[in-house]
């Protein structure tokens, strides 16, 4: 039996993946956690064989559960469920301590294989994944720096808007907004917003 928890701040998404692996004999959801807080409440009570974590949830984002659960050495693997499918994306995930990587509009024999990957060799990656990596490279290569609109996210950031905030401001959605942001920080070779404001005040954006 393979305890999964599931953490992600969309409630019908959440419940609806519990449900789906309830009809899977050898997986048992022991929790639901609605933001990353609960999330690591959770795991400290009763660590899960595999954590389900979304990226985008209030009170601490999926790559602070990332880097926390790191730091603590858990056994627990932990496969993140998403939606954006970038080269740059996977590399930051992998770097805060992902242990695999499923787009959130996969089939449910995908994910059930997913799991079960991720519990028995310690990691997943789809096949296409490899060569998303292998283009972000390509891509950093041939642009070090940041681009107009990439600059203008900077700026918003150092306000303290929020990325909804950001995304009402620019009309693109809050995934548009947080790709922009873990590009950013790929690009400056810079571990979160904290240093990205200060890197912004340095070089004189804001």
């Amino acid at each position: 039996m393979i305890s999964v928890l599931i953490a992600d701040d969309h409630q019908l998404f959440r419940q609806g993946l519990a449900a789906m692996l309830k009809d899977v004999a050898k997986f048992e959801v022991i929790g639901q956690a609605a933001n990353g807080k609960e999330a690591l409440v959770l795991i400290a009570e009763l660590p899960p064989d595999v954590l389900l974590l979304d990226i985008e949830m209030p009170e601490i984002d999926g790559f602070g559960v990332l880097k926390k659960l790191k730091k603590a050495r858990l056994k627990t693997k932990v496969l993140v469920l998403t939606m954006h499918q970038s080269g740059t994306f996977v590399k930051n995930i992998v770097a805060a301590g992902a242990d695999g990587y499923l787009k959130k509009d996969s089939d449910q024999e995908v994910l059930v294989q997913a799991i079960e990957q991720v519990h028995s060799t310690g990691n997943y990656y789809p096949p296409e994944t490899t060569q998303l990596v292998l283009q972000s490279l390509k891509e950093k290569n041939k642009q070090d720096t940041l681009t107009p609109r990439e600059k203008e996210v900077v700026q918003q950031i150092a306000e303290g808007l929020t990325t909804k905030e950001i995304a009402d401001k620019l009309f693109v959605s809050k995934h548009t907004v947080e790709s922009h942001r873990q590009n950013i920080l790929l690009k400056l070779d810079l571990k979160n917003s904290a240093e990205l404001v200060k890197y912004a005040l340095k070089k004189g954006w804001v």
